[in-house]
């Protein structure tokens, strides 16, 4: 009897020896991931800073007013091109012209799906 609980006593100290060593090194693996992660998350947070950066320069109004000069062909809004609400023709109902003297007047054509 004594000799089967030694046995047993020893077995149980290498099965418990085994899984600490497991353990141990799934702990090890783990805390790798983990800082492999926040370096990942820290050259992330400096990416973010650049592009953040970037956007700031590119978006200085001086600049962005040099580029509307240059690439925009606007020009300040007439009483002319202002319309009511009605006149922008929808599907199913008829096309209004605008005349700038009478108003807006119904037109026979209509929009058809």
């Amino acid at each position: 009897m004594n000799r089967l609980s030694t046995v047993v006593w020893l077995a149980v100290i290498v099965i418990a020896a085994f899984m600490l060593y497991k353990v141990k090194y799934e702990v090890q693996s783990l805390k790798n991931q983990v800082a492999e992660t926040s370096r990942e998350l820290e050259q992330e947070k400096q990416a973010l800073h650049v592009v953040a950066a970037e956007w700031a320069y590119l978006n200085r109004p001086e600049r962005l007013q040099k580029l509307a000069v240059k690439y925009l062909a606007a020009s300040d809004v007439t009483v002319n091109q202002i319309a009511d609400i009605e006149a922008i023709p929808f599907p199913g109902q008829s096309v209004a012209s605008i005349d700038p003297e009478e108003g807006v007047k119904p037109v026979a054509a209509h929009f058809r799906k």
